[in-house]
C-alpha cells in the first residue's frame, strides 16, 4: 500500500497537506480537494481491515451506511468511498478545530465560559448522534476521539457506523492514537452489553458512552479505564466530589448522567 506525504499530488486531484494521526482505522491525511477547493480527510484502513476481498467489501458497505446519513450540522459528512492504490478510502468532511479529545487535554475547550462551551459540545453531540439513530444507525464507538470542533463553534460526530472497520484484537497499534478502538469498540467508553458482545447493539449503547464523554469533559481526563464501570464511578463522584476535576457537574446533568449510566439498556433515556 503506497504511502502518502505532504505534498504529494495524488490523481492530479487530491493535495496531501498533512498526515494527521494513525487512528482507530488507520491513517487520517488532510488533503485539498483540488476541483471542489475544498479540504477532506482522507481515512484509509489498516491492512489488516483489508486484507481479503470480503473485508474490503464489508469495509465499503460500512462506510456507505455513513454516506448514506446524508448532511447533518453535527455530523462530520461522508462524502464518498474510493479505492486509490487498491485500497478503499474514505473521504470525509474536514473539521478545522481538532478533535474533543485534543481539546480536553490541551484544556482548550475550557475558555471564558467553561460550562456554557461544555454543555454546547455535549448537547450539539447528541444532535448528532440523535440523526444517525434516527436513521437506524448505532454509532458503537462515541468518544472524545471522534468528536470533531470546528473553529466556528461547530461539534460533527465522526466515524459513524465504521466501528468494526478498526484493529483486530491482537494487531500491533503501532504509532496508533492512545485512544484506539480494538474488535469494534474502545474499552475506555464501552457500556455494558457492547463489552459482552457487539452483535444486536441498540443505540442505548452510544448513549452511554456519550455519557463518559460528558464527563470526561468535567473531569479534565478520562473518567476510567473500563467504560462498564463508569456507572459506578459516577455515583462515588456524587458521593465524595471529584478532586482536581475541572467543574463540577451540575444537580441537573448529574441527572441526566445517572440516567445514561442505566444497567438496563432499554431504560437509558433517548
Amino acid at each position: 500500500m503506497a504511502t502518502w506525504r505532504r505534498g504529494d499530488v495524488i490523481l492530479g486531484l487530491y493535495e496531501v497537506l498533512d498526515v494527521v494521526r494513525a487512528g482507530g482505522m488507520g491513517l487520517v491525511h488532510r488533503v485539498r480537494h483540488r476541483g471542489w477547493d475544498i479540504d477532506l480527510a482522507v481515512k484509509t484502513p489498516r491492512r489488516a481491515v483489508v486484507r481479503s476481498p470480503d473485508g474490503i467489501r464489508d469495509f465499503e458497505r460500512e462506510a456507505e451506511v455513513w454516506v448514506g446519513l446524508g448532511l447533518h450540522p453535527h455530523i462530520a459528512n461522508c462524502v464518498y468511498v474510493r479505492t486509490l492504490d487498491g485500497v478503499p478510502r474514505v473521504f470525509a468532511e474536514w473539521a478545522d478545530g481538532g478533535s474533543l479529545a485534543e481539546a480536553v487535554r490541551s484544556r482548550s475547550l475550557y475558555g471564558s465560559d467553561p460550562l456554557g462551551s461544555l454543555l454546547d459540545v455535549a448537547i450539539q453531540s447528541a444532535w448528532g448522534l440523535d440523526h444517525g439513530h434516527e436513521n437506524g444507525v448505532v454509532h458503537q464507538d462515541v468518544k472524545p476521539a471522534n468528536v470533531m470542533l470546528t473553529r466556528d463553534g461547530t461539534v460533527k460526530v465522526t466515524d459513524f457506523g465504521m466501528a468494526r472497520a478498526r484493529m483486530a484484537p491482537g494487531e500491533d497499534a503501532g504509532d496508533a492514537d492512545p485512544f484506539v478502538s480494538r474488535g469494534g469498540l474502545t474499552r475506555e467508553y464501552c457500556s455494558p452489553e457492547q463489552a459482552r458482545s457487539p452483535d444486536g447493539l441498540t443505540t442505548a449503547t452510544d448513549v452511554w458512552s456519550w455519557a463518559v464523554t460528558v464527563l470526561e469533559m468535567f473531569l479534565g481526563k478520562q473518567p476510567v479505564t473500563d467504560g462498564t464501570t463508569a456507572g459506578g464511578f459516577f455515583d462515588g463522584l456524587a458521593r465524595s466530589g471529584a478532586l482536581g476535576a475541572v467543574l463540577p457537574v451540575p444537580v441537573e446533568v448529574a441527572d441526566v448522567l445517572r440516567e445514561c449510566f442505566t444497567e438496563d439498556p432499554a431504560a437509558r433515556p433517548g
